[in-house]
């Protein structure tokens, strides 16, 4: 069917993101074309056999008869809604339409666009409103929906021919995925599309410095990641950056990092550091290790990691909620960059800066022996998990009363979207609650495989906690206000035992989500320990 067509998209369904988009191993398959919006958290999928990380504020489109499989999902606090959609070609003189075999603009199988914030809320405001109870006003306010969506995918194909800017961007590219090879400057002028000479000063203009020298550089920062990650030699390593000579690179690589590759393992922990979590920073400095700065969202920072970072003078680079200012971690041009969770698009512009080491685990006792292994500190490491691990205990024996009467307790998000509750079976506050304090999770709550599970009203009835701790979900862009509001008037609140026995405690994200570090763990434990102890009898 011809391109030039006149076609039109017919909504067909909007759905939140559930449970099954949260659980690794689940397969989404779609008979009509879809489009996901990401509202919140991260999640890795594999889209008709691609990996593709998707974040916050991203919007996905993918055709009829694709396959997503969740990667995972179940512990990066994902959110969301489906909406699904067919398309049909109209034929005004036949007045007849019929079916439209529609493709993403970007000629693959799926497309992903970032959304501003302002477009985040002005989108948001379609879930949140109160719509009409009128079938033909529901049905328009979808329909704008989705050409609203589908707007934002076919915006790029709106913008200009591609720059000398884009070109050169496009030699860097080059360079990350085939460094190991032989590149001469003539090769990466080509794949930029321009003279060498032009090549070569717009490539400096940008990097403030010529192409080779950059490469070198390259070369060097994914060499310092197999010296310190693998037992690799030296020379096995020169092979695989690039350096078909060892001594070369022996010398190159001391010129560049001011030691020989033998010895720069030991100065590992003496290299300037960026940390691209306040988690990794607080670690860090328990272990004996003073990052140069961290990357921080001031809105979720808990006070006692601030205070921290200023008492052992951790520059802190502030950024909004789910944003990573590159640019900003470029300028305090550090030796390594350490995080956990980020895109590989943010990962690929953060190796252009330095090494780095990422994904390691949001959970703090993984991630404190993942470090303690990296800097060679698991006697420290040891010592402060024996001390968790004590704090835990004192709060079992301060607990066992309460745990022996079976009471339920429950933890309910409420979000700027909806409600979640805090499932059973996973890491962070839940592992603490569930497993090391053995504390009981409501029966209607137990199947909930994700770290936060999609919880309507009704099922919060079912639950009918004994205990309930609630967190107002903080975000940059949307409140909660809204929702707390409805869910303290509803009656379903007003008919818990917890509500009725004054039985509720309200939390900070800050500090149970993003702050449960070596010193928020203590924190959390006296909170949970304070809120129930006292309410036992």
């Amino acid at each position: 069917m011809p391109n030039n067509l006149e076609w039109m998209a017919q909504w067909k369904s909007t759905k939140p993101l559930t449970d099954p988009w949260m659980t690794g191993g689940k397969l989404h398959h779609f008979s009509s074309h879809a489009l996901l919006l990401i509202l919140d958290g991260k999640a890795i999928w594999n889209i008709n056999g691609q990996r593709v990380q998707v974040a916050y504020g991203e919007l996905i489109a993918v055709q009829e008869n694709s396959v997503i499989e969740v990667i995972e999902g179940g512990n990066l606090d994902l959110a969301g809604w489906l909406v699904q959609f067919d398309t049909y070609a109209m034929f005004p003189d036949r007045n007849e339409v019929e079916k439209y075999e529609w493709h993403v603009p970007s000629g693959d199988t799926y497309q992903k666009v970032e959304l501003t914030g302002g477009t985040l809320v002005s989108l948001s405001q379609h879930w949140n409103e109160e719509g009409s109870p009128d079938p033909n006003a529901i049905r328009v306010r979808n329909q704008h929906l989705v050409y609203e969506l589908l707007q934002h995918v076919y915006r790029e194909l709106m913008e200009e021919e591609p720059t000398v800017e884009q070109g050169v961007l496009r030699s860097v590219d080059y360079m990350q995925q085939h460094y190991e090879q032989v590149i001469t400057r003539k090769q990466l002028a080509e794949i930029a599309g321009i003279s060498p000479w032009h090549y070569s000063r717009k490539f400096s203009e940008r990097y403030g410095k010529p192409p080779l020298d950059y490469l070198a550089h390259y070369r060097i920062y994914r060499a310092q990641e197999e010296l310190l990650l693998t037992t690799a030699t030296s020379q096995d390593i020169a092979k695989k950056t690039g350096f078909e000579d060892a001594h070369y690179f022996s010398r190159r690589f001391k010129q560049l990092t001011g030691v020989s590759p033998r010895n720069y393992a030991q100065t590992f922990p003496q290299r300037k550091i960026v940390c691209l979590s306040p988690l990794c920073a607080e670690v860090l400095i328990h272990l004996g290790i003073n990052p140069h700065a961290v990357v921080v969202t001031p809105l979720l920072l808990p006070e006692h990691q601030h205070d921290l970072f200023e008492m052992y003078q951790v520059k802190m680079l502030e950024v909004s909620q789910y944003e990573l200012d590159v640019e900003q971690i470029r300028q305090v041009q550090p030796e390594w960059i350490v995080g956990n969770f980020c895109t590989e698009e943010i990962k690929q512009r953060l190796r252009t800066i330095a090494p780095i080491i990422t994904g390691l685990n949001n959970d703090v006792e993984t991630l404190l022996y993942q470090l303690a292994g990296l800097f060679h500190r698991e006697d420290t490491a040891h010592k402060l998990h024996m001390q968790m691990k004590m704090e835990v205990s004192t709060a079992q024996q301060q607990l066992q009363h309460f745990v022996q009467s079976s009471s339920t307790v429950m933890v309910l998000r409420v979000e700027p979207f909806g409600y979640r509750y805090l499932g059973g079976h996973s890491n962070g506050v839940s592992h603490l609650l569930y497993e090391q304090l053995r504390l009981t999770l409501p029966q209607p709550l137990q199947a909930g495989e994700a770290w936060f599970n999609p919880c309507s009203l009704d099922l919060l009835a079912k639950a009918n906690p004994d205990y309930l701790f609630v967190e107002q979900r903080v975000m940059q862009h949307f409140s909660a206000e809204e929702n707390m509001k409805k869910l303290v008037e509803s009656f379903q609140w007003n008919d818990l035992k917890a509500v009725k026995n004054n039985r509720v405690f309200f939390v900070d994200t800050r500090l149970w989500v993003d702050g449960r570090g070596i010193m928020g763990h203590q924190m959390i434990l006296n909170e949970i320990v304070n809120s129930l102890v006292s309410n036992v009898w």
